[in-house]
């Protein structure tokens, strides 16, 4: 296995399926660094020269909002005289209840777990329960709206043709069939201007090649360029930085086959789980409605304490809604980079079962993200002594040797799971996944084996 920047980050999306991550600020550092020091500041350049004060911009699978946010507070930065231009950045997402979060725009410390590329104080304001919310100058700058990527296609004609400078569409393309990728990535670069730039995913990037759009490489950064439709194809070049008054050269580099099946899929959601506490679950006589309706009350209002006091004062040991209730409190705890208290949580969910394999799969997940590797492993091994076919657990464990070095380690786990998923229903959806299928987890797992 190759130890390239494309498979690196391969391998961090990968993982991220299977662990308790989201969205967050900033989110792929290196692509915000280089919208920071040469797109941005070359195409308010071009604008400036054309007296023409203007940015459209899309982020298409939105989730929680703090992309769109990220790109707002982005121009905000560089723009000193922001309130001559005409920014229009809008949000989409499929996912109703995110979207509602993302107009709300107040997040927990995990939405900033990574260092900002810029100083991002002054767009916040503080927020009871360690949470920040966002300012209204930067709220203003978004809109946001519901839309299926597959089935809305009259949101792209409203948008009109060449309208959009940049479209961000991260994620989300691989969870359709081929037919309907294609549809999607059509209908994105119709929105697009000659010389406007799509940015997928690393690992999307096969998805989109041969569509009338070229690849720009620069360092780790991949992005597709539209084309002039009378373009003259210049001498090939490698890491340059886009000239936005000249056509984009095509640059040299492998092209990912990324093939799919040609299912079709009735709605796709690429957004984080929502943690209704009482979702799908019957009361019982140790728990009633009551009890139920305060948990979720402090919950929402984040207090935690609270939440583990009604917990610990019913002792709903094996309580299915209980098991729920702990595994939200973990995650909370864990956003707001509380470790000790995700941890001593996640001990306690253990405790209730110790056979079942989520629960160590969620403590691994905690570790892991403060960067205790060889922690976090110990507890994945965990969990396959309570069950070796654990899928979660394999991946997962071949993500952290991925990380730290060790491919023939990863290799060997991502084996073992493209094992246990050729015996699984082709379309059976997998858990601890957004939403993926067996047959697509396959198909990524095997791209990254041969990279």
């Amino acid at each position: 296995m190759k130890d390239s920047s494309l498979n690196n980050q391969f391998v961090d999306a990968l993982v991220h399926h299977i662990t308790i991550g989201e969205t967050y600020f900033f989110r792929d550092k290196n692509l915000f660094l280089y919208l920071r020091d040469y797109l941005f500041p070359d195409l308010i350049q071009k604008r400036r020269s054309e007296g023409k004060l203007f940015i459209r911009i899309w982020s298409a699978a939105c989730s929680s909002g703090e992309e769109p946010y990220s790109l707002a507070i982005l121009l905000n930065h560089l723009l000193s005289d922001i309130n001559s231009w005409d920014i229009y950045i809008l949000g989409t997402d499929i996912n109703q209840k995110m979207l509602e979060r993302a107009r709300v725009g107040i997040y927990s410390r995990w939405s900033f777990r990574d260092d900002p590329i810029l100083p991002i104080g002054q767009y916040f304001t503080p927020y009871p329960d360690n949470r920040m919310k966002i300012n209204e100058s930067i709220k203003k700058m978004v809109r946001f709206e519901r839309m299926n990527l597959i089935r809305d296609t009259h949101f792209f004609h409203g948008l009109g043709p060449s309208s959009l400078d940049i479209i961000f569409c991260r994620n989300v393309l691989m969870y359709f069939s081929k037919n309907q990728s294609r549809d999607v990535v059509s209908h994105l670069i119709y929105s697009l201007r000659t010389g406007g730039f799509l940015i997928v995913s690393p690992q999307e990037i096969g998805i989109v090649s041969g569509q009338k759009i070229q690849l720009l490489h620069h360092g780790s950064v991949f992005l597709h360029v539209k084309n002039s439709p009378k373009k003259i194809v210049p001498e090939k070049t490698l890491e340059m930085t886009p000239d936005l008054n000249t056509d984009i050269s095509q640059f040299e580099i492998e092209p990912v086959n990324l093939e799919f099946q040609e299912e079709e899929i009735s709605d796709v959601f690429r957004s984080v789980p929502d943690y209704n506490i009482t979702d799908g679950v019957q009361p019982s006589n140790n728990h009633s409605l009551e009890e139920k309706n305060s948990f979720n009350s402090f919950f929402d209002e984040n207090k935690l304490q609270e939440t583990g006091i009604i917990i610990e004062r019913n002792s709903i040991a094996q309580n299915r809604l209980a098991l729920k209730q702990i595994e939200a409190i973990i995650r909370e705890y864990a956003g707001a980079r509380e470790y000790e208290k995700a941890l001593g949580w996640s001990e306690r969910l253990i405790a209730q079962d110790p056979l079942h394999p989520r629960a160590y799969l969620l403590k691994a997940a905690i570790l892991d993200e403060q960067g205790l590797y060889v922690q976090s492993l110990q507890v994945l091994r965990q969990s396959l002594y309570a069950n070796p076919d654990y899928l979660p657990a394999h991946l997962a464990i071949a993500g952290i040797y991925s990380k730290i070095g060790k491919p023939d380690l990863a290799r060997h786990h991502y084996n073992i799971a493209v094992d246990i998923l050729n015996m699984m229903d082709e379309d059976k959806v997998l858990e601890e996944t957004e939403g993926i299928s067996a047959s697509k987890m396959k198909e990524m797992i095997h791209l990254l084996l041969k990279g």
